[in-house]
């Protein structure tokens, strides 16, 4: 039962992170900061791997992976809402 809460959660959060990595890699241009570039394209690359996993029969994944993955998640979640918020009157 809590595996798979588990692999919901780290499927949930690598879908987020690689969606993210996609539009941001997506906007850059030949102009961009190289190590951004490397980082986005890890971050992808990482978040494909969550996504496959289950694929090769990895559905047990540890708690410390679920979180790393979750509070990456909340950080790229959180300064997109914090540069993207509309100014109220």
């Amino acid at each position: 039962m809590i595996s798979m809460i588990l692999l919901t959660l780290n499927l949930l959060a690598g879908a987020a992170l690689l969606s993210h990595a996609l539009c941001v890699l997506n906007r850059m241009n030949r102009h961009s900061n190289h190590l951004y570039r490397l980082f986005y394209s890890l971050l992808g690359v990482g978040a494909i791997a969550v996504l496959a996993g289950p694929l090769y029969g990895y559905t047990q994944p540890q708690p410390g992976e679920v979180l790393l993955n979750a509070g990456m998640t909340g950080i790229v979640m959180a300064s997109w809402f914090a540069k993207n918020r509309r100014a109220t009157p």
